[in-house]
């Protein structure tokens, strides 16, 4: 059985729980040393049915696009919804454009599923960044266009260029970072038929070092572990998905059964106004 996908009125849809790839082949430089067990882990990520891969040009400067072009040979390209993004230095429209084209090289593909802009840029105008995104889905080497890191404010602006909807906005939400809610960014999505893709769910493992009793009695409840609660919580929500990096094939296992169920409206509620530890976002972690 595959992941159960999330779709928008528009009819887009992207599975709720897909690959994150940053730190594979390298974080802000290319690290060659790990790439045969990374191909693997993607190839094993794959046939457990996280067919949503989601990468960027900054990851390792372009070695994880690699790999995972390495890693997807052979698989029906039809099977696949890969992303990737562009970084914010390059949101001209020429550098959109190229930084597209380098990408699908990468990648090993002729088009991209889904193409989001990594950061809002103050340095290039949004105006001329949405314009080269709609191009490259006229050119048919993107079908969709989204953006990453985006405030509401300036996925408000952005929806105003773009002749394509904007099917998604990616950004750092789990049970402790909140900054999709307080800003309202979370209500302005589900009410203007945009999915929000979080990344980070189990806050690189720290919510599951020490479980507060709250999660403890949600384990139990639905018979499973903190990390399928975290992911849970988030696919729960409407018009939220998810993204996991994991190298672990136990780990694998666990968070793809995070899928397939739900929990219940007032669980999320629960889990939502009392989980500890909600903190403001590090400034480098806001939106925008």
């Amino acid at each position: 059985m595959g992941i159960p996908v999330k779709k928008l009125k528009s009819g887009f849809a992207l599975p709720e729980l897909g690959l994150g790839t940053w730190g594979m082949g390298g974080r802000h430089e290319p690290d060659s040393s790990n790439d045969e067990a990374e191909i693997t882990a993607i190839k094993a990520a794959i046939d457990a049915g996280l067919t949503h891969i989601d990468t960027a040009e900054v990851y390792g400067v372009g070695h994880s696009e690699e790999l995972i072009g390495e890693a997807i040979k052979g698989v029906n390209r039809s099977k696949l919804f890969l992303t990737s993004k562009v970084a914010k230095e390059n949101h001209t429209c020429d550098g959109i454009l190229e930084s597209c084209k380098k990408s699908l090289k990468r990648l090993g593909t002729s088009y991209l599923d889904l193409y989001l802009l990594h950061h809002f840029s103050s340095e290039c105008p949004l105006d001329e960044a949405i314009q080269a995104l709609d191009m490259l889905v006229d050119q048919k080497l993107v079908r969709h266009i989204g953006v990453s890191n985006f405030t509401k404010e300036h996925l408000k602006e952005a929806q105003k260029y773009a002749k394509h909807q904007i099917v998604c906005n990616q950004v750092y939400y789990n049970l402790q970072a909140r900054e999709p809610e307080s800003s309202r960014l979370l209500e302005y999505c589900k009410k203007h038929d945009v999915l929000l893709v979080a990344y980070r769910p189990v806050e690189k493992g720290k919510l599951l070092e020490e479980v507060p009793p709250l999660m403890e009695e949600m384990c139990v409840k639905y018979q499973k572990t903190p990390a399928q609660i975290a992911i849970s919580w988030l696919i729960s929500q409407e018009n939220v998905v998810t993204l996991v990096k994991t190298s672990n094939p136990a780990h694998l296992k666990e968070n793809v059964g995070a899928t397939g169920w739900y929990m219940t409206k007032g669980d999320v509620e629960i889990l939502r106004r009392e989980y500890p530890g909600q903190a403001a976002v590090p400034e480098q972690n806001r939106l925008g």
